[in-house]
């Protein structure tokens, strides 16, 4: 089994809703477990917001492009933008033995697309950012 998808967003957090439905159908068509399914969710909402959110201070129209696939093995999430450089796998992981008002903002989110990934790699290429992330699926009985 190999199927993938693409999704060209704008830059408005509007379009999370039209990427939710992406990642359902996606799940939907791939026959992924409630929890893969899930784990893309949770990883596209939190990097897609982010990217939303920071990549273009400012401002202007924008896309994202978003682009899921699945194999036997594992789940793949590739995120391009053309915003400011940003490398997601240089944030430094937060203290989380610190109590919550002691914290420095931010990071939070990266940190919990990493626990939810197995691989996440980074390229700058052509003035855009290039964000592929990787899980393994879950096993089937």
């Amino acid at each position: 089994m190999s199927d993938s998808v693409q999704l060209v967003i704008a830059n408005d957090s509007a379009e999370l809703e039209r990427l939710n439905e992406l990642v359902e159908e996606f799940g939907r068509d791939n026959k992924l477990h409630v929890e893969e399914t899930y784990a893309i969710y949770l990883c596209l909402e939190e990097l897609v917001t982010n990217i939303i959110n920071y990549a273009w201070p400012d401002g202007g129209a924008h896309e994202i492009i978003v682009r899921l696939r699945a194999d036997d093995a594992s789940l793949h999430i590739e995120l391009q933008d053309d915003g400011i450089p940003f490398d997601p796998t240089k944030v430094p992981e937060p203290d989380t033995n610190k109590p919550a008002h002691e914290r420095q903002i931010g990071g939070l989110g990266i940190h919990l697309v990493r626990q939810t990934v197995n691989d996440m790699f980074y390229q700058r290429v052509d003035d855009r950012n290039i964000l592929l992330l990787k899980k393994k699926r879950k096993a089937t009985a």
